[in-house]
């Protein structure tokens, strides 16, 4: 296909990395949901985990994980809070006390899941049922 001209050429380059790409995934345990264009912003982490690996020095990319993390739970922590000395006669306040409460309490439990049993990992940290809690409750 690459010898037939331009566009069957661009066809099989991409063939090729949607194949490529979609192996790739299915190493990591998770589905593939298509191309990305290049040039897409991962955020600071990736490129600090790559000079990682280079410097075989984690500090800075375990820093900027673990600072989103508890920046994220303080942020959801406070709302739960801020809303739980509630009027129990209003209905609407209960209820944005217990969405921000399961907001806080179900986030910290699909992190705690994910860091201790990990999405895609082996079968052996599949037998207590959390990987399939979190994949019912990830998507």
């Amino acid at each position: 296909m690459r010898e037939a001209g331009r566009q069957p050429q661009e066809l099989a380059d991409e063939w090729f990395f949607e194949t490529a790409v979609r192996l790739h995934r299915a190493g990591e345990g998770a589905s593939f949901t298509g191309l990305k264009s290049a040039g897409l912003d991962w955020g600071p982490v990736v490129p600090q985990a790559e000079q990682a690996i280079k410097t075989d020095d984690p500090t800075e990319a375990i820093g900027i994980v673990l600072r989103t993390i508890q920046e994220d739970l303080e942020r959801r922590f406070t709302r739960a809070v801020s809303k739980k000395n509630y009027d129990i006669n209003d209905v609407k306040a209960g209820r944005e006390y217990v969405r921000a409460y399961i907001d806080f309490v179900v986030y910290a439990h699909h992190l705690y899941a994910y860091v201790t049993h990990g999405l895609g990992q082996s079968d052996e940290h599949k037998s207590d049922g959390t990987q399939e809690f979190c994949d019912r409750n990830t998507r």
